[in-house]
Order: C-alpha cells, then structure tokens, then sequence
C-alpha cells in the first residue's frame, strides 16, 4: 500500500464537519479524502538487516562494547547545523540523497512543544505571547520555561511510569487507615522530572534508597525511602495461589523489570535455561536473584496471602519522628505487658479456687433451673463477605475461625431457630486488637452500631474471652443475625453463646450462690456454659477485686494517653532486606521444588570486561552494589538505554526502535554514532561539557536541534524520493506526527473546561490542582459525574495499558469503535457542552470570532477562511433546519473539532 505520509496537509476539519451534517459513513471520518493519519514514526526502519550472534560470540555484540566519543562527521550543508544532533541527522540524510524538511511554523512549534513537555495543549494566551515575541530566543525562551513548567514532570514522569508498570488504582490498601497505596511512588517519579533529579540517583533511589544515609532534608530523605516502590507494584499478586511459587514469581517480576528498565536486556528468559540469544547464563540469573531474594517486599506469608494487605508498609517520617513514635509504643507495650502479668497472676489464683470449689458448683447447679441455649460455632455461618475461615491452633489443637479477608465492607450472617418468642443474649468468644466497630442487625433492626469493638489484647488465640454481642428480641421460629463492618480488621470469631433471658434463673443464680458462698460469674458461667465456664486470662477482669480492677483502670487510662501522643503519619509502601541475606539456588527449567547448589549474589557477567563485578558483603542484599554497578559511566548499556528511551519520547521511535531490548534480538541503531554520541554526553559530567546524568539538559540538546524543528510536511520534490529511500522516515528526513497517547487526548478534552489551574514554571507542583487531569482521574474522584466508566473506556480505546506490565512503547491503533467514541460517547459530548458554554459566555465575541476561539482552544490555531465559513454556515443549518437551541448548536460544532484529525494528532 503506497505511504501516505508525504501528501498535503489534510482538510481535516471539513471532512469531521461533514459527518456531523451529512451523517456520512464510518470510514469518512477513518480515512477522509486527502488525509494522512498514519503515524510514521512507528515504520519499521529500512536499516540493513541484522545478522544473527551466537551466544559463544556475542560478547563482542555492539551494545555490549565501551561507549564511545565519536568524532562529528562532515557534511555538505551546515547552515542547517544547529547542533551536533545536527550534524549527525544531516550526514545520514546526504548519504541517502535525501534533504531535512523545512522549519515547522510556530504555531505548530508551540503545540508540538507543548504536548511533548507537559502533556497539555498551549493556551490561547500562551499561543498569543509566543506568537507575539519577535526575539531570536524566543524558542529557547519556550523549551526553558516548558522544561520548568511543574506539569513537566506529570508528563515525563507518565512515561517513566509505563517502563516502571505503574497502573493507577492497582495497589490499595482497603482498611488501613494513612495510605495512598502506590500514589507516593507516582508522586516521587513527577517529582524526580520536575527537580531533574540526576539519572544515576534516580536509579539508586529506585532500587535501594531505603539503604542509602539518610538525607538532612526531609522531602529528599522521603524521596530516598518513597523511591524503592518500584520494586514492589509489580503485579505478582494477581494469579498466584501457590506462597512458594509467589515467592519465585516475586524474584522473576523484580529481575525482569530491572533489566529491562535499566540495562534493555530480558533477563528473565535465563530463568530456565541459558539465554539462547544473549550471553547471559542461567547463573546470572540466579546471581540477580539471590539479590532479590534477599530483599523484602512483603510482611510473613500465609495461606491467606491473597487478603491484599501483605505489601509491606512503612510511615512516612523522618528517623528522629520513627524513634518517638517507637519509643511511645515500647512504653503502651509495657503497660499492655503489665496489664496481661496482673489478669494473668488472677487467672492461675481462680482456677486453683475453681478446682477446690468444683464440685460444690455441679451440685449448686441441679437446683437452679436450665436454660435455653444454643451454641454456634462461628465458621457454620449463612452468608459472608470480605471474611474467611482459618485453621488455628490453641493448646495443641486446630480451631476454626472467622477472621478478614479484605478489612472492608464485611459482612457475617446467621439463620438462627428459637422455641419461643421472647429476650435473648448473645455472647461471642472472639480475639481482637483492634477497635472495629461492628453493627449488629436482627431480623432488619439495628440493634447496635458499635458491638464487639473493644480489644481482647490481640488477636492471637491466646487472648481469647467471652464478650456479650447484645440483647434484643427474636421472634418464634427462624430469626436472622447479622454483624457489618465498613472498614477494618473483623475480630477472630471463634464461637457463639445464644441464651433465652429469664429473670428467674437471674434470680437462683444469685440467691445460690449467696446460700453457698459462691462466685456469682463463675456460677453463671457454668449455668449457661457448662463445658468451658472457667473465664480465659482476657477475661479475668470482672473477677478481680475492686483495687486490682481499678490498677487495670489506671492501665488502661495510661495506654489511652500514650496512644493520644502517637503521630499518625501517612503509610508507604515499604522495601527493606532481609534480616539475613542469602543466595539463591539454581532451579532448572524454573521448577519450584527442584534446586541445585546457589549462586553467590552478583550481577551480570557479560558486561565482566566493561567493568568489574562489585564484592557484596555477606550481610547486604546487593541491591546498592547492583545500583551503583548499573550507575558506574563504564556500564555500556545503563546511558545508551536511557537517551535511547529520550529520543523515542520525543520522536515516537528511538534511535533503537527496540527501546527495552539492546540484545542481540532487538533493532541496530538506526544512527549509531548519533547514539554513541548522547550516551556519552548523558554521563559525561557537567564540568567537562556533558549533561551530568541531567535528563533535562539532554531534553534541551534534543529540542533545540532542527531535526526536532522541522515540519512534519515533506516538499513536493522531496516526496517521490522518500517513499522509495525511507518510508519508515528513520532518517528523519522531517518530523513524525503522532497521535495522541489516551491521558493527552483526555487532558485536551478536560482543558477546554479552563477550570485546572496552569501552575506556573519554577513553582513546585501542587498535585491537588492537578488531579482532574487523566494521570490521576482514576484514583481522584474527580471524573465529571456519572462518567467515571466512560473515562476508563476511553483510555482502554486509546491504548492505555492497565495489565501492570512494563510498557516500552505505546501501541497505536487506529480501530471504527475510536470513530464510534467521537460521534457517540457522552464523555465526548460533555466536553463540547462545556466548551460551547465556555463560548457563549464570551458575549463581548460575534458568531466569528468565537468560531476562531473554539479551533484556538482546541487545535492551537484558528481555522482557514473556508473552514471558518463551513463552520459557521454549519452553526446556522442547525439552528435554522433542526432548530436547536445556540448552546446545542455550538457543542454539535464543538463536537466536530474534537472528531477532527488535527485535534488528535500532533504534527
């Protein structure tokens, strides 16, 4: 099929008009006459093809090698030259016989900038004073006051968090209190772009900053422990159900993602057996392992890992806040011990009174009458949520129990027959140390809101007591108990006691065991339950003497005013080591069970010749050493990687059109010296002329180069020649269009509103002005109401990815449902309701000059006198033929700018 990259400028907005009037086709507004759409820069590269590299040879495969410093090559036209980028841009176009396309215009310039560096369409005031400015600099006044612009980093830092997997939303934590789940993260990455946070230092961060000395500053010191989340959102959890191959599958996702995002390499295929490509033995992999599992992502497995709470937390505080904050809990701990040493001390004295008394309380009880009671072991429930049965063991034998799942929106449900009609108590024997408030309904009424909320002690089985649920009314026959929690963690059920009321029986107990010398509890206990009446140490308190329970007043008085003194900070997802490293053992073809002698910790050998292999001490994880050998300026792969993954950024297609493979299977460089050259200027510190690891100072060298100012539009006389040299456009003979990714698109929609605060260049970010924008809608709340879903389903139409993988590149399709969306979708629809009452509000603007306003809004530039025309004979159609209303009208227009091709793509 012939390219359509090098025709004309599409009339774009016509053609979307004319499906608004005429009802015209799907495929018009797919592929309208005279309209190119492809985006060119995802061409497959007409580069030579690439020779196959065994493994034994491969170590001398070109990604592998040194970097080098090449010199800059000769060319026949360096007026074009800005800047070396340039130089080596040009040289490749003359060896092909191809020439560079003009200069973009500046309106293009600013919406292509604009886009590129913070995700956003330019203002209409922003167009005007660009426009407006006459001087030489005024581009680089642009590029330096959009590079500093705080939506930079939400934009820059959105493309890191695809290399990084980062899924709004996929990490939470349901009932625990402080905690944004993986937002931090998303929050450090936008911060590190927008601070130009040094790559080497990001990377540290990224894979040990929990390990490094803590910073004097509190917010880089947050950074540092914030940072090491990387390695934790991976999506390990989701299909897991075995611990022991979890924990295998946890090492693997932290190996492959590493990797790839670091060095360009699949090391995860070494897994099973020697990578058949690249030089990377299985040994390698497993020397990586042993660092990663030797790092600590998660609190004990269990059997119930799935619950989704076993990501490990830390607070959000500086070393000095921890340690008070310890240092009050050791005290609640204290009185808690002695608190449990005081009922404890009780308990071992009543039992050795209950043993001597035993008999006297059986033969008491045969004259006191015998109650109804019904006893219900907590697992054989009618209905549940959020919780679940576990296998516990107390004395040496397993007991059930109802304990939480998810610690949200539980719910626990029993069918319960009674003889008769009347007063009845509940009692539970659970464990708990929290304070979960639990609403208790019969029969549909609520008859508390707060039951069973008052801790035992823990939740271990050993603080086991009976505590009374409530009273209330059931009526003859079956009766329905229900127990609800919102949030929190549910107590552990282990039993219940379900009696009938009787002031008679209320009135033996008491004159028995005034008769007898008795203890009322303890007769009562045994009277309702006769097999276990004996009270557990938790329970002891109502026993004690009015002293020894005014001591545990006391106790309890004290343990309330220390935790009063606990600062509640914000909980992180946290990364530590392991209390003891070790190393892994080889499991041939990834068998779970089958191992043979570990590996010592270690890195990659093939890159043995690059640089040496750091020595980890027996006692760390490896994770710093792994870091600081990624960020050494010897490491080939680290810089080449990194301004590989730039250029594709900004260009849609890296100089390596394969950005997270620089193995023997991935692309050659299209321009080798160019990349060879950047790598080297990316580590090169500042002080000798390089970019000191400054991702920024390597945007700016890309930006102000005319490779990247060149219009997207080939000459006429240039056509026929790229077609057939390059129709890939590898040799950037001009500038590759490109669609926009599915967080832009929306932002362009949610832009028209004119309700997001632009924050200006040199300010930090505020995040919460910010949050309506689509890096943060789904997990914000903050989607126009009622269209939440229709959002999701936008970005899923526009390729947005929420599998939790890393994503090198962002596929672009071109599918009739994107089409669909545009005609269709109520998203669509009130958006162009919002700007068209944006327009309507500009009453001092005739019917023409708002036309002007909408495609300035929308498209960064006014449309043609034809198209300005169409439009506004359009508006009058409407109003006149299907009498609508103005403000119906204009959204129909607006509607037809958003369907258009130049509202979705960038030249």
């Amino acid at each position: 099929m012939r390219s359509l990259l090098h025709q004309k400028k599409p009339h774009a907005f016509a053609a979307a008009i004319t499906i608004f009037i005429c009802f015209a086709s799907l495929a018009g507004d797919i592929a309208t006459s005279d309209t190119a759409k492809p985006n060119d820069s995802f061409h497959q590269p007409t580069t030579t093809s690439r020779p196959v590299v065994s493994t034994d040879l491969s170590k001398s495969f070109w990604s592998f090698q040194p970097i080098q410093n090449p010199a800059l090559p000769k060319v026949k036209s360096p007026a074009w030259v800005a800047n070396p980028i340039d130089q080596f841009i040009l040289a490749e176009l003359e060896k092909h016989q191809l020439q560079p396309a003009i200069p973009a215009n500046r309106e293009i310039l600013i919406r292509r900038l604009t886009f590129d560096l913070t995700g956003l369409p330019p203002t209409p005031d922003e167009i005007r004073i660009f426009l407006a400015d006459k001087s030489v600099e005024a581009y680089e006044k642009l590029v330096d006051r959009l590079l500093n612009s705080p939506h930079y980093g939400e934009k820059w830092g959105r493309h890191w968090l695809d290399v990084a997997r980062y899924v709004q939303g996929r990490i939470t934590f349901p009932g625990v209190p402080r905690t944004a789940g993986d937002q931090h993260y998303r929050d450090y990455i936008v911060r590190a772009f927008n601070t130009d946070k040094p790559y080497d230092r990001f990377i540290t961060e990224q894979l040990a900053g929990d390990l490094l000395e803590p910073d004097a500053d509190k917010q880089a010191y947050f950074d540092q422990i914030t940072a090491p989340a990387f390695l934790s959102i991976g999506s390990w959890f989701d299909m897991e159900t075995d611990p022991n191959r979890l924990r295998l599958e946890m090492i693997d996702e932290m190996i492959n993602t590493s990797t790839k995002a670091f060095l360009g390499l699949s090391v995860a295929c070494a897994r099973c057996h020697d990578h058949p490509f690249d030089p990377i033995p299985t040994a390698d992999y497993y020397k990586l392992g042993g660092i990663f599992k030797s790092t600590r992502l998660v609190g004990d497995f269990s059997d119930y890992w799935r619950d989704g709470r076993v990501r490990q937390l830390r607070p959000l505080a500086i070393p000095s806040e921890v340690a008070a904050n310890q240092l009050i809990l050791d005290q609640i701990t204290n009185k808690q011990n002695e608190r449990w040493n005081l009922l404890s001390t009780h308990h071992t004295r009543l039992s050795v009174d209950w043993k001597a008394q035993e008999n006297q309380y059986r033969t008491a009880i045969e004259i006191i009458p015998k109650p109804w009671v019904k006893s219900i072991e907590a697992e054989n429930f009618s209905g549940q949520s959020g919780l679940r049965i576990a296998q516990l063991m107390r004395n040496g034998k397993a007991v059930e129990v109802i304990e939480s799942l998810l610690p949200k929106t539980q719910m626990l449900k029993y069918t319960v027959e009674v003889p008769q009609t009347g007063d009845y108590q509940l009692d539970a024997l659970l464990s708990t140390g929290d304070r979960t408030a639990l609403m208790l309904t019969v029969n549909g009424k609520v008859i508390s809101k707060a039951t069973l909320d008052q801790p035992t002690g823990g939740a271990d089985l050993k603080y086991q007591r009976w505590t009374s649920a409530g009273k209330f009314e059931l009526r003859e026959g079956l009766n329905f108990i229900r127990f609800d929690a919102k949030e929190g963690n549910f107590p552990r059920l282990d039993r219940f006691l379900l009696y009938r009321l009787d002031d008679a029986i209320e009135q033996a107990i008491a004159a028995v065991a005034t008769a007898d010398k008795l203890n009322p509890l303890l007769l009562a206990n045994y009277v309702y339950n006769s097999e276990d009446p004996l009270p557990e140490i938790a329970g002891t308190e109502p026993y004690l003497s009015r002293m020894d329970q005014q001591k545990l007043q006391a106790i309890a008085a004290d343990v309330e005013n220390l935790t009063s003194q606990l600062a509640p900070y914000e909980q992180i997802i946290a990364v530590t080591d392991q209390q003891k490293p070790v190393d892994m053992e080889i499991h041939p073809r990834g068998s779970i069970y089958t191992m043979r002698d570990p590996v010592s910790r270690g890195v990659l050998s093939t890159l043995n010749s690059a640089l040496p292999a750091p020595i980890i001490a027996a006692n760390h994880s490896g994770r710093l050493e792994l870091a600081q050998w990624l960020t050494d300026p010897r490491n080939p792969l680290t810089a080449r990687v990194m301004v590989n993954r730039i250029w594709h950024w900004h260009f849609g297609r890296g100089l390596v059109s394969t950005t997270s493979d620089f193995g023997t299977r991935g692309s050659l460089p299209s321009h080798p010296e160019l990349l060879e050259y950047l790598a080297d200027q990316f580590r090169k510190p500042v002080a000798e002329g390089g970019c000191g690891w400054s991702i920024k100072k390597l945007n700016t060298l890309i930006l102000t180069s005319n490779t990247y100012r060149q219009s997207s539009r080939v000459a006429d006389d240039q056509s026929e020649s790229i077609s057939r040299i390059d129709p890939g456009n590898v040799f950037l003979s001009h500038f590759p269009r490109r669609r926009l990714e599915s967080e832009e698109l929306f932002d362009s929609l949610f832009s028209v509103r004119n309700i997001m605060a632009r924050q200006l260049a040199g300010q930090a970010l505020d995040v919460d002005k910010s949050k309506g924008r689509a890096m943060y809608v789904l997990t914000s709340g903050r989607s126009p109401e009622g269209l939440g879903m229709e959002v999701r389903k936008m970005f899923a139409l526009f390729d947005y990815d929420s599998s939790g993988v890393p994503i090198a590149e962002r596929p672009v399709s071109q599918t009739p449902a994107q089409a669909l969306f545009w005609m269709n979708s109520p998203l669509v629809k009130y958006y162009a309701d919002k700007l068209a009452e944006r327009l309507l509000k500009m009453d001092q603007l005739d019917d023409a000059k708002r036309i002007n306003m909408a495609y300035l809004i929308s498209i960064g530039h006014p449309p043609s006198k034809e198209l300005a025309a169409a439009s506004l004979n359009y508006l009058e159609q409407l109003q006149k033929t299907q009498s609508l209303a103005p403000a119906a009208a204009w959204a129909k227009l607006c509607q037809a700018i958003f369907a258009s091709d130049e509202f979705r793509w960038v030249d």
